[in-house]
């Protein structure tokens, strides 16, 4: 099986990142959690390890370049023979997944919207408030 290694999101505000070092080169096996590149995200500079075990098939961003946060970065092949595979969706050539398009959001209309805002604000303001009346019988107001 191969697998993608991504960009990941390091701090929540993070949108992208960029490849300080790759601690492996293709073709080295990687064992799951080891360290497999370093990441400088908007705060700091982080390791990033792997949650697979296999061989670095190809690496898509190389080091010194941005790449967004759930992007693709580089594959990872179980077995020697999955890495010819694993080139070949690196290149565009492969069964890659195809991405899905969004789907279009709706305008709301906007007589559905004033009657939804209508029914909720009480009219007269803050002044005619539940439990205010109370409140302005005891201070003589009413």
């Amino acid at each position: 099986m191969i697998y993608e290694i991504f960009m990941p999101a390091l701090s929540s505000t993070m949108t992208e990142g960029k490849i300080t070092t790759w601690v492996k080169s293709p073709g080295d096996k990687v064992e799951k959690g080891e360290t497999v590149l370093i990441v400088e995200s908007d705060k700091a500079d982080m390791d990033v390890e792997s949650f697979n075990e296999g061989i670095l098939a190809v690496i898509l961003t190389p080091a010194g370049e941005s790449a967004p946060v759930g992007s693709t970065i580089a594959y990872l092949a179980e077995t020697e023979a999955e890495i010819e595979e694993a080139k070949k969706r690196g290149s565009g050539g492969g069964a890659a997944p195809a991405p899905v398009a969004a789907p279009k959001a709706e305008p709301v209309a906007t007589a559905t919207v004033a009657a939804a805002v209508s029914t909720v604000v009480p009219r007269g303001g803050w002044w005619c408030r539940p439990g205010l009346g109370r409140w302005r019988r005891s201070w003589g107001w009413i």
